[in-house]
């Protein structure tokens, strides 16, 4: 897979499929994989992929020994991670990318080659990076972003993505590189919309003709609660390494302590994908990326048959891994997404993943067979819990007292209509308590219905003749008990429950 290919007039055909089409675009090798790998991963089973990386990692530390001597020497670690990004991507069955400095730029020439801006931690923080002062000229992040925004409006024109996934604003954790990527996108985005925006020379010869106003962005974000669950488990497992396979000193983050940006209130959070079924795929990139990566771990337990629920008790967390700075961090299945403000909504956004999950489904054949002949694939929404029902039931009963009731009082009203209505009436009662509960509930609401009419009729309440010994009252008394039992053979696909 080449990583500097232009987009070619396949992939532009592709691109007007109704297939989903999603664009990633991030400032550095490894970056896709440690913010969305596992969004990547799971939508790239359905959907088609995009990913734009910016620079080459330049200025990335170096972790093994084998290839620490790439460290400063810019033009070779370049050399190496895009290779390990080419392999990465490849686990992650991403099919499509691009270096940012690899599109057409304006009057035909690429852009300037953008690199690795470098950072450093915001004194003893290990969640807030700034930039580094030795950043050179040529660094992304203090390259012309409307030109670089102009370049990616170019790509978004000809891939015409329906979701753009980025960094939040401060770049998961304030790198002035994923900063500028944020930057450039957003802009890259509004400029795509706009018919009068000036365009680079594109890659295939329609894209600078047709404006593409992308329907969603997202910015990839993870929720408060399951980064903490996830750190308390990593801090507390018995399991989990103490020194990493060069032997040097793991720490663990403080379950307790400062968060980086990317982590959001739950309330911020607008979806969050389960990607757990795709977390071999995740560890296979991160192991590709050797020079950034160390110690990925997939927990075995995870591929059990109840792999996902244990994983849910621990925030989502299905593994671990190490970065240069040698602080064992919980591999995250659970990825939250937040919609970009004037960019879609959050149901827009579920919308487009259900539309993959479904077409994923279709594809391995996980619906059940009677998608094929026509029938109701909807999944079953699993049983609803006893005090649910119970309750529901009793509702039902009081509701056919009720009804019976008003109906009886009515039914002799300017007959037949009062009859013809106080039996609609019943029978709709029926309907409405087999949607709040299941057929036993229609038999509860049945035996009110037939309990309370007879005991009007004979009984007598305050000695009032209600149900005369007329043919309107023989009407009635039959009726009532008829449309009391009408619901009960409805049919059950009329219902959520299906049963």
């Amino acid at each position: 897979m080449s990583t500097t290919q232009p987009v070619s007039d396949h992939e532009s055909e592709s691109a007007s499929s109704d297939v989903l089409r999603v664009l990633g675009a991030f400032a550095h090798p490894d970056d896709e994989t440690l913010v969305a790998g596992g969004l990547l991963a799971w939508l790239a089973r359905s959907a088609e992929v995009h990913v734009v990386t910016a620079t080459r990692g330049e200025r990335g530390e170096v972790i093994p020994g084998d290839i620490a001597h790439l460290e400063g020497d810019g033009p070779g670690l370049a050399a190496v991670r895009e290779a390990e990004l080419t392999e990465a991507l490849e686990a992650l069955g991403v099919a499509t990318h691009h270096f940012l400095d690899s599109l057409p730029g304006p009057a035909g020439r690429r852009p300037q080659r953008y690199v690795d801006s470098g950072m450093q931690w915001d004194g003893d923080s290990r969640v807030r990076a700034v930039p580094d002062p030795a950043a050179g000229r040529d660094a992304f992040s203090r390259a012309d972003a409307e030109t670089a925004a102009q370049v990616l409006a170019a790509h978004l024109r000809t891939v015409r993505p329906h979701l753009v996934l980025i960094d939040e604003p401060d770049g998961g954790y304030g790198h002035p590189d994923h900063v500028r990527m944020h930057q450039v996108t957003m802009r890259a985005a509004e400029l795509a919309a706009n018919d009068r925006a000036p365009m680079p020379v594109a890659q295939s010869p329609n894209a600078d003709e047709a404006p593409w106003t992308v329907p969603v962005v997202a910015w990839v974000v993870r929720p408060e609660s399951a980064v903490r669950a996830a750190e308390r488990w990593l801090a507390d497992a018995p399991e989990r390494p103490r020194l990493t396979t060069l032997g040097r000193s793991l720490s663990v983050p403080e379950p307790d302590g400062d968060l980086a940006s990317i982590v959001k209130p739950d309330g911020a959070v607008d979806l969050v994908v389960d990607t757990t079924a795709v977390s071999d795929r995740v560890v296979g990139a991160l192991r590709a990326h050797r020079s950034q990566v160390q110690d990925a771990t997939l927990l075995t337990e995870v591929s059990a048959p109840d792999g996902a629920g244990r994983a849910a008790e621990r925030g989502g967390a299905v593994g671990w891994f190490a970065l240069s700075n040698e602080v064992l961090q919980p591999l995250h299945a659970r990825i939250g997404l937040r919609v970009a403000p004037g960019w879609g909504s959050p149901a827009a956004l579920r919308g487009a993943l259900a539309a993959a999950e479904a077409h994923e489904a279709i594809e391995s054949g996980a619906v059940s067979a009677g998608a094929a002949d026509g029938s109701d694939p909807r999944p079953d929404p699993g049983d609803p819990p006893g005090w649910y029902l119970g309750l529901m039931r009793a509702f039902t009963a009081l509701m056919g007292v009720v009804v019976t009731a008003a109906g009886t009082a009515f039914h002799r009203w300017e007959p037949p209509f009062g009859l013809l209505i106080a039996l609609v009436v019943v029978i709709s009662s029926g309907v409405l308590a087999r949607s709040f509960a299941d057929r036993l509930g229609v038999l509860v609401h049945g035996a009110a219905v037939a309990a309370t009419a007879l005991a009007i009729a004979y009984l007598r309440p305050g000695g009032d003749v209600i149900v005369t010994d007329e043919p309107i009252g023989t009407v009635w008394l039959v009726g009532v008990l008829v449309a009391a039992a009408a619901p009960m053979v409805a049919p059950g696909s009329w219902f959520r429950d299906g049963r």
